[in-house]
């Protein structure tokens, strides 16, 4: 008997890749069934390839490029098998599938509470009344990242992807109500990672009849004062709340009746912490915007030093030169410490002394002279050199829970408050204090003397150390996604624009985007790896609509995901770049943008790596420098070396079939022979063994056979490498030797 039941199940089951069945029913079957089902579509193609469809029953998700047609709306019947995506049971692949009628109602939102986001509402369109937004309000949307929300005293999330109507739009600093799909995204269990899955703007709907369209912007920063910009989407009067602490305490008008708004605040001094707060007054409705904490202009020198670890490309200076500081990183941070008078405060993601100076001697030194020396380190890396601290100086590790990221800072911040505004400095990059790291892995350090941007870091360091004073807080301390955006990212350094940016908090991967897609003439990168996605598809864009020559230099191509390393080969083949210089790993996380030219060269650095975990979770860093022609030219020194003894050694086969060179060795003069297909031009490069360019010159070719002649005569004797690219950027690499 129990045998007949079973083949009577198993010949039901089979039936449903024949009969449509309901939402619900398909459901019950799980992964693995083959179904038929109808419903009303709910989304479109704001959501990427899938689509959720939902009828009386239940909802469900159904993934396949050949839905790329269906819209909201659109009653579908649907067969395919059922299967579990990370925890989202959707249908995929979807065998076939038909468009039963247009233009239809969608089903109306259920109204929910938080919690009740779960298995029982999956696919389905949910509304939820009174929701606040607790991640960056009044920052704006960025793709591939969730916004924590609470409503009804719980807590949960909407989702953004990449290219998604909310993007670049303004996370609402006020209560809202939301309408979305409830979806689950989870790696490991079936009863966590539910989210809601907003279409559109409609989908978050106000609850004033004022609100705000712009996050409040800074400008006219100086050294007595500053200003606070905003929009609404209706005309209002506005006012602005400000204070040196956040109970504000002062009020500012701003003039006229308008959507567009601005108060200056006059009267005060350099590097002194402001807090605002605006509100705009449409009749008796009132649109309060959070509070944003902004600084003045320091006195400070502003000056900027960059120190790099591997050698760099000088015949490219402009003025200043690159320096290469060869093993000696940590020695010369230790004599930064030794110099400090009132605090140290020291992040580091990992710090292990074997193979280093002593940095923890020298902290320790600084605390028995009477400084004030906290710490901050990654609860997860292997800090021996943490311990090697003296127990009186405080320290503080990153929780390691699967919420968090890891504390992957390297700044130091040293007498932020001192009175003399020349004293203060952030020592900030891509460095930690290992061997590996200092000796051995291309990285960088930045190092600014300003008092304002000093604070501003102090301020982080509090948040992560939950306390002001010497003594963390345990019960106060926030990292990775617990933590507000709260410092300043506004600064004039050195009569320069500047920006600082802290992770996750503060929307950093938006910047990024924004570098590039401001960028009219050239992008170079250095970074260790780039897995995200959007960040490929913005320089695509620049370069395909701006026509951005673009260079890329990654540590190797497993540092990026599959779709970036795609993407980046199609657009600039050998201009993507893997490190193959000796056994280090290439740690710079750094972009240069319109370097050489006057369309404000623009320097992006810091710790953050361009991930998802980076924006995301982990506690990172970022500094953008701006119109500052100086410094791009100093990291483009850099790059420039890197990236050419990278490119060395790379022959485009067919291109190499197709050229001669000769008399090798000779005394300086050799012959090129080339069998062009075309017309054609070349760049030639000459590098010495150590390589750099020695030589540098253009010929062109016309189709057929040619001999291009290269007079070296001027160089040394001894060993070079030739370089012939050509305009479609195949090259011919040989040695050359010269007696």
């Amino acid at each position: 008997m129990k045998q007949k039941l079973i083949l009577i199940l198993m010949l039901l089951a089979s039936s449903y890749a024949y009969s449509q069945i309901t939402i619900s029913a398909a459901r019950t079957l799980g992964a693995g069934a083959t179904v038929t089902i109808r419903g009303i579509v709910t989304n479109g193609g704001e959501l990427g390839g899938i689509r959720y469809l939902q009828d009386t029953t239940a909802g469900i998700a159904a993934y396949s490029s050949s839905l790329a047609n269906v819209n909201r709306g659109d009653s579908i019947e649907l067969t395919g098998t059922l299967k579990d995506y990370n925890q989202l049971l959707e249908m995929d692949p979807v065998s076939s599938f038909t468009v039963l009628s247009t233009g239809n109602a969608l089903p109306n939102p259920e109204v929910i509470v938080p919690d009740s986001l779960n298995e029982n509402r999956e696919g389905e369109l949910v509304r939820i009344n009174g929701a606040t937004f607790t991640t960056n309000p009044g920052g704006t949307f960025s793709s591939n990242t969730s916004y924590n929300f609470t409503a009804n005293g719980q807590t949960s999330s909407i989702y953004v992807r990449s290219n998604h109507p909310l993007i670049g739009t303004i996370i609402p600093m006020g209560m809202v109500d939301l309408i979305g799909i409830t979806s689950q995204y989870s790696y490991t269990s079936p009863t966590s990672g539910y989210q809601l899955l907003c279409r559109d703007t409609n989908d978050i709907i106000m609850n004033n009849s004022i609100t705000f369209t712009s996050p409040l912007d800074v400008s006219n920063i100086n050294q007595t004062g500053l200003t606070i910009s905003w929009t609404t989407n209706v005309s209002g009067t506005s006012e602005l709340m400000y204070g040196d602490t956040p109970s504000l305490g002062n009020t500012a008008s701003a003039s006229g009746n308008s959507t567009s708004h601005s108060v200056s605040i006059t009267g005060l001094t350099a590097s002194e912490l402001t807090y605002v707060k605006a509100f705009s007054v449409d009749g008796t409705d009132t649109a309060f915007s959070t509070i944003k904490t902004t600084i003045t202009q320091s006195a400070s020198t502003g000056n900027v030093i960059t120190y790099f670890n591997t050698p760099v490309d000088n015949s490219v200076s402009t003025g200043t030169d690159a320096v290469y500081l060869q093993n000696a990183i940590d020695d010369t941070l230790i004599a930064y410490i030794n110099r400090a008078k009132s605090s140290i405060d020291f992040t580091m993601y990992n710090f292990t002394e074997s193979g280093i100076s002593s940095v923890s001697s020298a902290l320790n030194a600084a605390y028995n002279r009477g400084v004030t020396v906290r710490m901050i380190f990654d609860g997860s890396a292997n800090n021996t050199g943490v311990q090697n601290v003296v127990a009186g100086v405080k320290k503080v590790g990153s929780p390691t829970g699967a919420a968090y990221g890891i504390m992957h800072n390297k700044f130091i911040v040293i007498d932020a408050y001192d009175t003399d505004p020349n004293v203060p400095l952030v020592w900030t990059g891509s460095t930690n204090l290992t061997d590996g790291q200092i000796n051995t892995d291309p990285n960088s350090v930045v190092i600014i003397q300003d008092k304002s941007l000093a604070i501003a870091y102090t301020l982080e360091f509090n948040e992560m150390f939950g306390s002001a004073t010497a003594i963390p807080d345990m019960n106060n301390i926030k990292f990775g996604p617990d933590k507000m955006d709260n410092t300043p990212h506004k600064f004039i350094i050195g009569g320069k624009d500047v920006e600082c940016y802290f992770s996750p908090s503060d929307g950093t991967n938006d910047k990024i985007l924004s570098v590039i897609n401001s960028a009219d003439d050239n992008i170079d990168i250095a970074t260790m790896l780039i897995t995200r996605s959007d960040i490929a598809y913005a320089l695509q864009d620049a370069v395909n609509n701006n026509s951005v020559d673009l260079k890329v230099l990654v540590n190797n191509e497993s540092g990026c995901s599959s779709t970036v390393w795609a993407i980046l080969k199609a657009l600039i083949g050998d201009d993507l770049v893997e490190d193959n210089i000796g056994t280090g790993i290439m740690h710079h996380k750094f972009m240069i943008a319109d370097e050489g030219t006057t369309s404000n060269p623009t320097l992006l650095v810091g710790s953050h790596n361009w991930s998802n975990a980076a924006n995301n979770k982990n506690d990172e860093n970022t500094l953008i420098f701006y119109d500052n022609a100086e410094l791009t030219n100093v990291y483009y020194q850099f790059f420039k070396y890197r990236f050419d003894q990278n490119y060395i050694g790379i022959a485009e086969v067919g291109f190499a079939n197709k050229v001669a060179l000769y008399p090798n060795p000779s005394k300086g003069q050799f012959t090129i022979e080339i069998n062009a297909e075309h017309a054609d031009y070349y760049q030639i490069n000459i590098y010495d063994l150590s390589g750099k360019i020695v030589m540098t010159e253009n010929q062109s070719s016309n189709a057929g056979s040619n001999n291009l002649t290269i007079d070296a005569s001027n160089l040394a004797k001894g060993t070079y490498v030739l370089q012939m690219i050509n305009k479609s950027g195949k090259r011919f690499v040989n040695t050359l030797v010269i007696y």
